[in-house]
Order: C-alpha cells, then sequence, then structure tokens
C-alpha cells in the first residue's frame, strides 16, 4: 500500500470492513466508508457515507464527495449480504438482494471508482469473495453463485482495464466474524473445515497484508486473480 492513500471501504459500517477502516485511518492513510447505515468510527482520517450501492443515484452523490478529495488509489468492495439457503427452500427476495448487492452493487461501485482512478492513471480494486465458491457446499446455492460472479467480474475487468495500471483481484475468506460460513450450523461449520488444508479464521492481520500486497507497485502485473484462506482441498 502506498503511504497516504485514499481508499474506499464498501460495506465500512460492520464486521471486516469496520475494522480495515479502522485499520488504515490508523495508519494514516484517507479513508471514505460506503454503507446504507451509518457507522460507529469516529476518526479525523475517516469519512463515512451513507448510500446503497445498488442505487445509482445515491452512488453518483458519494462518488461527487469522494472526487472533491482528489484521487481514489484503492477500492475494497467488502459489502456483502448472506443468506443461506437451499435452493428450493430460499426466499426469493432473499435469493435476490445477495444478487444485487454482492454483484450487481459491486459492478456499479467499482464503475464509479474507475473513473477516478483512469484520471490519475493508478488504481487496485480488491473484492471479497468466499470460499463457498470452490466448496459448493450445500444451502450455499446464490451466495456462492454470487461470489462466483465477483470473480469473474474482477477477471473481465483486468482484461477490460489491461493497458491501464489498475488491477482486480478477489480474496476468498474461510471464517471471519461477518463471514458466512459463521451463519451455518455448527455440523455445517465443521464440513466446510473439514474440506480445508488450514481451518483456522482469518486474522485482521492476516487480512491486511493481503490487501496490502495487491493494492502495492509490486502487485503492479497481477489482476484478475483469486486468492483463498484456508487452502481449499
Amino acid at each position: 500500500m502506498r503511504p497516504g492513500s485514499t481508499i474506499l471501504i464498501a460495506g465500512s459500517s460492520h464486521g471486516v470492513g469496520r475494522a480495515l477502516a479502522e485499520h488504515y485511518a490508523n495508519a494514516g492513510h484517507t479513508v471514505f466508508g460506503l454503507s446504507r447505515g451509518e457507522s460507529d468510527l469516529v476518526h479525523d482520517q475517516y469519512r463515512h457515507i451513507r448510500a446503497d450501492v445498488t442505487k445509482e443515484d445515491t452512488l453518483k452523490a458519494a462518488f461527487a464527495q469522494i472526487a472533491d478529495a482528489g484521487p481514489l488509489h484503492v477500492l475494497i468492495y467488502s459489502t456483502a449480504v448472506a443468506s443461506p439457503g437451499f435452493a428450493l427452500l430460499i426466499r426469493t427476495s432473499n435469493a435476490e438482494e445477495m444478487l444485487r448487492t454482492n454483484l450487481f452493487g459491486a459492478f456499479l461501485v467499482s464503475r464509479h471508482a474507475l473513473r477516478l482512478m483512469k484520471r490519475s492513471g493508478f488504481g487496485r480494486l480488491i473484492y471479497f469473495s468466499s470460499i463457498a465458491v470452490p466448496l459448493g457446499s450445500a444451502g450455499s446455492v446464490v451466495y456462492g453463485a454470487s461470489k462466483a460472479g465477483l470473480e469473474q467480474l474482477a477477471f473481465s475487468l483486468s482484461h477490460e482495464f489491461a493497458r491501464d495500471n489498475i488491477t482486480f483481484n478477489t480474496v476468498g475468506i474461510s471464517t471471519y466474524a461477518s463471514s458466512m460460513l459463521d451463519l451455518l450450523s455448527e455440523k455445517a461449520q465443521n464440513e466446510a473445515r473439514a474440506s480445508l488444508v488450514k481451518s483456522d479464521a482469518v486474522q485482521l492481520d492476516e487480512l491486511v497484508g493481503t490487501i496490502n500486497f495487491f493494492a502495492s507497485d509490486a502487485a503492479r502485473q497481477i489482476t484478475g486473480q483469486s486468492i483463498y484462506f484456508g487452502g481449499v482441498r
């Protein structure tokens, strides 16, 4: 991560997004947070913007504020809705919400961020995927599909912007406080962990290390890639 970067974290009001917002603000970066609700984070380096990632009008207003602050260097998309359910039992409304937030929202936020990054000639877009993609476990059909779509989004964008100093990568989280696996039953969690080489919960410093690498100049040729915590078997 370049010193003094401007970072936008979508999904910053709780969970891993909230933890990352505080970490990067404490590290001296300028951090913008984006979520539908308020944030309890108060910091001189942090500015919270209420916006719905699935609503174009609210995003336009949000990015107008971000643009006034100068170049945007890094986007971390941690916004996600997880409603585990089997294909024949999950509510249609829950399925639609996951697809709109986890995938369509990422597309809209990325498009706005890319317009700013193109101007400055630098950008790092980092998305949070999930081990639900390679595991393909029962009960994660829609959630896993939304995250698989997110990985494809990053991969396709990496081709569209191959000539720019802009990269797109995804980080597949195993277990974390706000992850999908924590919403599953103990039996389902044990089955998922049994499919991992490393089954310990992901710590914040591990996640930060991965993000910092993807956001660094050393990773300028790494794009369209997905890395998973846990070492999927």
